[in-house]
């Protein structure tokens, strides 16, 4: 018998546990609190679509553990190990030595087994989010309820969007999509918030099942992911197939050819025929090539420092034409100078973001603005500006207000700032001029 639907737009995340039991337990506090589905007054047509979406998700998974799961996920014990193995790659928290911690995201409950698998095989912590209530219920029947020690190993079980992952729950070693991908409202944006929740060295992984067209269940089968295409997914995100990930981010422009050769090295069969991509994020977010830049300094919209405190200098995108041919929309980072001028002559860090600013609806056009972390003190607007990218960290992404972007912003300052202090990442400027600032 089907179970009912619990509703409509998930708004917040709990931290608490979801655990069946504690929620019975004077002991323990509920899982998540129960989420209003009820779209809010004035609601546009695309979160109304996203409720709409969620209700029919919700009422599907509810049925698959309502029912037969082994039929409605057939070998999900070998599916769950073959997962951990490829999520964790043979790490454990164990190998990283005192003190450490091995955490993995798992979007898609099923009915615990993958979480379970990770555990054995050596994860700390796993937060396991899915749609259903009633599958994170059935999955959390696995486990002993969470300690209140926010640092114990143990697994956690939210009912939540990808979307509503703070930062702070992570960084996550790996995140697994467990057949869940596909059915996700946006696929492309799950995708894309999975990647800001991982850190160098960190893998996504993509799975889904073979489905059934077959009268008889068993027949026609083929995978479930026709429509659902990977390699424009990835295009534009700090992923690469994992096995060519240690050579860094395979960057071309828009409509390139670099998506779909890396979604392709990291397509595998898994144990029981279903579809399986690996990917991970190279090592301080490098790009395999680096892109060199060379540019006067023009106007900008007067947003960095007077609205966001990050003052940005605008490279002039016409004469970078054939650079720009070559990257994707998002942010980067890499080394600046002014060569010029024998007081900025030194690079320094810097951060990139490259795109149109889809924040701010205040004109078309693409452009590349600067922001580097050592203060120049004047405004050089007319002088010509150096520029080396060396890393990606992120898309083009559209904020829900400033407050958002320029925490989003910080961030990307501080990864960048931490990637550059590697030796190699100076070692690709040392030769250009002489090695000053941090």
């Amino acid at each position: 018998m089907a179970a009912s639907v619990r509703g409509t737009p998930l708004a917040a995340l709990n931290r608490a546990s979801t655990h069946p039991r504690a929620r019975r337990s004077a002991g323990h506090r509920g899982a998540s609190s129960r989420i209003s589905r009820a779209a809010p007054p004035g609601a546009d047509a695309a979160a109304e679509q996203k409720a709409a979406h969620v209700a029919e998700i919700t009422a599907r998974r509810d049925e698959m553990v309502a029912g037969c799961v082994s039929c409605t996920m057939p070998d999900e014990g070998d599916r769950g190990d073959f997962l951990a193995d490829v999520a964790l790659g043979g790490r454990s928290v164990e190998a990283k030595g005192e003190g450490s911690s091995l955490r993995v995201l798992v979007v898609g409950a099923e009915t615990g087994k993958l979480a379970k698998s990770l555990m054995d095989r050596g994860a700390s912590h796993v937060l396991v989010i899915d749609h259903s209530q009633a599958m994170l219920d059935r999955a959390a029947e696995l486990f002993d309820p969470p300690g209140t020690l926010g640092n114990d190993p143990c697994v956690r079980f939210l009912r939540a969007d990808v979307a509503d992952v703070k930062p702070y729950q992570g960084p996550f070693d790996a995140v697994v999509f467990n057949d869940s991908l596909a059915s996700e409202h946006d696929p492309a944006d799950a995708l894309r918030r999975a990647s800001l929740l991982v850190s160098p060295g960190s893998t996504v992984v993509i799975s889904q099942r073979l489905i059934d067209d077959g009268a008889d269940g068993v027949s026609d089968r083929h995978p479930a992911l026709p429509s659902m295409d990977v390699a424009a997914m990835i295009a534009d995100l700090p992923l690469e197939a994992s096995a060519s990930a240690v050579k860094g981010k395979a960057m071309d422009g828009e409509g390139g050819s670099s998506g779909a050769e890396s979604a392709s090295a990291a397509r595998t069969e898994d144990c029981c025929g279903g579809s399986c991509w690996t990917f991970e994020v190279p090592p301080l977010y490098a790009m395999r090539d680096a892109v060199e830049m060379r540019a006067p300094v023009v106007s900008g919209f007067g947003r960095g420092s007077k609205q966001m405190g990050t003052p940005t200098a605008n490279m002039d995108p016409e004469v970078l034409a054939p650079q720009l041919e070559r990257m994707r929309r998002g942010v980067y980072f890499g080394f600046a100078r002014l060569p010029d001028d024998p007081n900025n002559a030194s690079w320094s860090k810097c951060v990139i973001n490259v795109g149109q600013r889809p924040t701010f609806a205040d004109g078309a056009g693409v452009t590349i603005e600067v922001h580097v972390m050592e203060t120049m003190g004047r405004d050089f607007y007319g002088e010509t500006m150096e520029c080396v990218a060396l890393g990606y960290l992120r898309p083009e992404m559209k904020f829900a207000g400033l407050r958002e972007l320029v925490g989003r912003i910080m961030t990307d300052i501080g990864l960048a700032r931490n990637a550059l202090d590697a030796e190699s990442m100076r070692g690709a400027v040392d030769g250009k001029n002489s090695w000053s600032a941090d």
